[in-house]
This record gives C-alpha cells, structure tokens and sequence, in this order.
C-alpha cells in the first residue's frame, strides 16, 4: 500500500508538471503522465484526491524546523534571483531560446527543489 501512495504522490507531481511545463518538458510529462497512470491502474479519482490535500504551513513553528525552514528560504531567494535574471533577459521567451540558457533551467529545477523542501517540511511539521 505504501509503494502506490509513492507512485500516486509521483503521479500528482508529473501530472502538475504536465499541465504546467514549458514545451518538450511538458510534453514528455504528459507521456509519462499517461504511461504511469495506466501501468499502475491508478484513477483519476485517486490523483487528484491526493492532490487536494492542501495544507497550511502559515502555522508551522518555523524554529522548530529551523533547517528545512532555512534551506527553503534559500531556494526561494536564489529562484527569485534567477527570476529577475530571466526577466531582464531580451529574448521573447520561445522555447527554442528559453530552453539554451542556464537561468530556464536553474529556475526549473529551484522549483522542483522548491516544492521538494515545501512536502519535506510539511511532512516534518505533521508528524513531530
């Protein structure tokens, strides 16, 4: 039971990268997306179930966490970075010239590191 809640919590973030990727990213995620689904005979019902379980972390004593809490706030200032950068940046933002610079893809992966460290410090705020 335990490895299809994994695989179900995998398909929740495949299936949001699917509907907001930028060009092959997203393609090749709803792939996978599809591919996942239907190998593990997962419904949509149960995707988006796990998907709709939104939690505050507004309340969390963020000095109890105080390393998760920081490595998230170093994320997001370095994904804000990043951000300003790209905004700055003269291109148009098309996928054929988006996808060539580092700064795309240092933002992509800060915010899969982003929501990464998020689910981890939910995770340590819900149980202890």
């Amino acid at each position: 039971m335990e490895d299809r809640q994994k695989i179900i919590e995998k398909l929740v973030k495949i299936k949001a990268l699917a509907e907001r990727g930028i060009g092959g990213e997203q393609q090749t995620a709803q792939v996978m997306y599809a591919t996942l689904k239907e190998k593990y005979k997962v419904t949509d019902a149960e995707i988006e179930k796990a998907a709709a379980v939104p939690v505050d972390i507004s309340e969390i004593d963020l000095k109890k966490f105080w390393g998760i809490a920081f490595q998230l706030a170093a994320v997001a200032k370095t994904l804000q970075e990043e951000t300003d950068i790209c905004t700055a940046c003269p291109y148009t933002y098309t996928d054929e010239q988006c996808t060539g610079c580092g700064t795309y893809w240092n933002m992509r992966d800060l915010r899969l590191d982003f929501e990464a460290i998020q689910q981890r410090l939910i995770k340590a705020a819900t149980e202890g």
